[in-house]
């Protein structure tokens, strides 16, 4: 036994010398009140943990209270139900019953006059001895007030005809509950040998009980006695639950123990000789008081302080030095190290709830810019890095001929330590890529290029330096290969352990998401590769609607024949570059293009030679122009080409370069036919030298185009030379040519 303190005296000595002197003694005179007080406070003991019981099964029963209203609800609001209703069709609401999981409750759909339609679930309780089995439809019709009502705990939830404003809305009820019998008191005490006795009553009356031998007829008490009841003629401490106090329809839980208080007498001239015995008693512990006092104050005060150091919060204190031995002082040093021990833990606590926050807002970030493929990767791969407690990662993503993985997000990597390419079938992310399933590698750290060969050493590696990150089926299980199992030094990254699953959309391939080294140093498991693997599902479905999105955006704005932006585009750009120039005082030019004497091409050569023609003109025409630059297809044989930063003088040069470019050469040149030669009518206008806003400015341009047709075609007019104004004409389309000539 551990000693300590002066005279090496432990804490079992100290205590049994204190009690003899000062303790045995008065518990001889006192013996007889102490068993009454301990007889009534054991009552009070019980009638709390009767009522902590009770609360216990109160809450499960509530919880259950709240999946009936939350299943009826459901239900109510389902489109099937509401259709099913208007008939009604009563098979059509028991298939729909029947599709859903209620389990332990009872859901039945009634009429608008209360008739039942139909159910799913128990529909007769497992009831004591002598209760009548009430009937279900009396239970769910809508007047529905007897005595029995409170056997079903129910939720009722109407469903009304929508936008209906007449007095007959209403279409039926659903109606979800639970039945207050045995079955639910063995799921809320499966162990009927242990604990408290639990009892429905309804009505005033038990109708079930884990107490085998009750019958319906039995007396129970009708509220909490402080001195107990009588429960089939036993004496019992009780406490009672209202699960339901609707007048006609009162419920209760009670929780019952056996047994009450006990009575006891004393006799007065004992008391005379304990009071005798404790002034004597009270000397003798007065003196060894102070000499015992030092010897259990040191260890004890210690105690204290560490006490009062948890009670204050204060876990960031290092370790103090406990000097006391015995028992106490270690209980002393046993609370010094839980102290310590809370400050780690609630640090640790603190840690992650700042990381939750991070990646929460993170989340948010990305759910407000859905449409930003690169920083839904960034957010997508810090929240895989950070759940995994990894120290890097990657995002790969297949090329559209699905032979090739390219490099679009990093996370604490350089760009030199991984490829920005790979082959699919090419190391361990082209494995996953190949086969669609997750893998995790784990290599010796002398096989890793730069790494150290100290056990439990990760590979050198920078923390992340640029955030990137978030928001899930589960692919087929993942594998565990081994350091010689693939060839990853000249594609992977340095590291002893990957993770590398793929991102699945619907069983298609996206891309590949890695991660490297745990934070701990711990190699990764076949767990870290599912939990991944089920978020990646959810990352792919995102990734995947994005691409999509931009897919559907790009082909809205490009013209189905030459690949080139459309009249809708051309608008918003020219609607754009009018507004900047306006703001910033600049100038730009403005040409409409026309194939002279298109129709002939058509009708000599086909519309899909036609189609070729165009395509052939369209490519040249952006070959010879600017990145700046947007040309259009205006419709039918009509192009438009805005010239940002360019004068009239510009303008017409340029014009005049395409008006050869396309002249020179034949299109679509076909051995034997010559190709097919083509020649352009181009209208010059210049803001803000002809117009100042984007009608008059595109007037003045098909005006100077149709004075070029006019002066014989194949030549370049500028605005404001034209002979007279053209005739007015509407946006062409691209089904009907604007002109054919």
């Amino acid at each position: 036994m551990a000693t300590g303190g002066p005279g090496g005296l432990s804490l079992r000595s100290r205590l049994t010398l204190f009690f003899v002197v000062i303790v045995v003694v008065p518990v001889t005179a006192t013996t007889l009140w102490q068993l009454r007080v301990a007889a009534v406070t054991a009552a009070r003991y019980e009638r709390e943990a009767l009522a902590v019981d009770g609360h216990a099964a109160g809450l499960v029963l509530r919880d259950q209270g709240r999946h009936a209203s939350e299943a009826a609800r459901l239900l109510a609001g389902s489109p099937e139900v509401q259709a099913a209703l208007v008939q009604p069709d009563r098979r059509a609401l028991q298939a729909v019953l029947d599709r859903g999981e209620f389990a332990d409750l009872l859901v039945a759909v009634t009429g608008a006059h209360g008739e039942l339609l139909a159910h799913r679930g128990r529909t007769e309780p497992s009831l004591l001895a002598g209760v009548p089995t009430p009937r279900l439809e009396a239970l769910l019709g809508a007047g529905s007030a007897g005595p029995d009502s409170g056997l079903l705990q129910r939720q009722s939830v109407p469903v009304e005809r929508r936008d209906c404003r007449a007095d007959r809305c209403l279409l039926g009820t659903v109606v979800a509950g639970v039945w207050l019998d045995d079955l639910e008191l063995d799921r809320l005490r499966p162990d009927r040998s242990q604990g408290a006795g639990l009892t429905f009553v309804v009505g005033g009356r038990p109708v079930a009980s884990t107490l085998t031998w009750m019958t319906g007829r039995d007396q129970v008490p009708v509220a909490d006695q402080p001195g107990g009841g009588r429960l089939a003629g036993r004496r019992v401490l009780a406490a009672t639950g209202w699960l339901s106090a609707t007048p006609g329809q009162e419920a209760r839980l009670l929780v019952t123990a056996f047994g009450g208080p006990a009575t006891h007498a004393v006799d007065s001239r004992l008391v005379v000789l304990v009071l005798l015995l404790l002034v004597a008693a009270g000397l003798i512990a007065t003196l060894l008081g102070a000499v015992l006092a030092r010897l259990l104050s040191q260890p004890l005060r210690e105690l204290a302080d560490q006490a009062r150091a948890i009670a204050k919060g204060d876990f960031a204190s290092p370790p103090s030095a406990v000097r006391s031995g015995g028992e106490v002082g270690e209980l002393a040093r046993a609370f010094d190290s839980v102290r310590v021990e809370l400050g780690e833990y609630l640090a640790a606590l603190r840690a992650s709830r700042d990381e939750l926050t991070r990646s929460m807002t993170r989340l948010g970030q990305t759910l407000s810019s859905t449409h930003d493929l690169p920083k839904l990767l960034e957010v997508v791969l810090e929240a895989a890095v950070r759940t995994c407690r990894a120290r890097a990662g990657s995002v790969l993503l297949l090329t559209t001929d699905r032979a090739t993985l390219v490099r679009q997000a990093t996370y604490g990597l350089a760009d030199r330590e991984l490829a920005g390419r790979i082959a699919v079938g090419q190391g361990v992310a082209g494995s996953v890529a190949a086969t669609g399933k997750p893998m995790v590698v784990s290599v010796p750290l002398a096989t890793v290029p730069g790494a150290a060969v100290e056990p439990g050493v990760q590979p050198p590696g920078s923390r992340p330096s640029r955030p990137p990150g978030a928001p899930p089926s589960q692919p087929p299980g993942p594998r565990l290969a081994g350091p010689g199992a693939l060839d990853r030094s000249t594609v992977e990254p340095p590291a002893s352990s990957q993770v590398s699953v793929p991102l699945l959309a619907q069983g298609r391939v996206l891309g590949v998401l890695n991660v490297y080294d745990r934070e701990t140093g711990e190699p990764f498991a076949l767990a870290d590769a599912a939990a991944l693997a089920d978020f990646a599902v959810q990352a792919a479905v995102a990734i995947e609607n994005v691409q999509l999105h931009e897919e559907a955006e790009r082909l809205s704005l490009t013209d189905a024949v030459t690949g080139m932006w459309n009249y809708r585009y051309f608008e918003r750009r020219f609607e754009q570059e009018l507004e900047r120039s306006r703001r910033f005082d600049r100038l730009f030019a403005l040409l409409l293009l026309d194939v002279d004497h298109f129709k002939l091409v058509n009708d000599r050569h086909g519309h899909q030679r036609g189609d070729q023609v165009l395509m052939e003109l369209a490519r040249r025409i952006v070959s010879s122009v600017r990145d700046i630059d947007t040309f259009a297809r205006y419709g039918g044989e009509e192009f438009v080409l805005i010239l940002p930063e360019t004068n009239l003088a510009g303008g017409i040069a340029t014009a005049e370069k395409l008006r050869d470019l396309v002249s020179a050469r034949p299109f679509t040149d076909r051995p034997g036919d010559g190709g097919v030669r083509l020649t352009l009518s181009i209208g010059v206008a210049c803001y803000p030298e002809h117009a100042r806003s984007t009608t008059d400015l595109l007037r003045a341009a098909d005006d100077a185009m149709y004075e070029a047709k006019n002066r014989g075609r194949d030549r370049v007019v500028v605005a404001g030379t034209a002979a007279a104004p053209a005739p007015a004409r509407r946006r062409p389309t691209p089904t009907r040519p604007a002109r054919v000539e």
